[in-house]
């Protein structure tokens, strides 16, 4: 997914795990990937990968992960934040990248 953007032009890097945000005393999130957008007023982006589609139901550190991105989109709206998971076979594959809402 980062590989192709960076193909394409759209980002011009991407690290893993470059950065932790100090969400509040004693609680941190480190998102899986950074990327640096090749056009300049857009600035950074980062991206949660998760296994599959997230639902209430999911395993715990997938929930505490996804609450942690939320808090970090809002907290620091200066960046773009996105959670990002395969989509089905049958749906065509590829992923789906989904901006965080605040």
């Amino acid at each position: 997914m980062l590989d192709e953007m960076e193909c394409n032009g759209l980002i011009v890097q991407y690290m893993y795990e470059p950065v932790t945000f100090k969400l509040a005393e004693g609680l941190r999130y480190t998102p899986d990937f950074m990327a640096i957008y090749a056009d300049p007023t857009r600035g950074c982006a980062f991206f949660e990968i998760k296994a599959s589609k997230f639902h209430a139901s999911g395993q715990s550190n997938q929930m505490n992960s996804i609450s942690k991105l939320k808090v970090a989109a809002n907290k620091f709206k200066a960046f773009y934040f996105y959670k990002c998971y395969p989509r089905k076979k049958s749906e065509g594959g590829e992923w789906v990248i989904e901006p965080v809402k605040i």
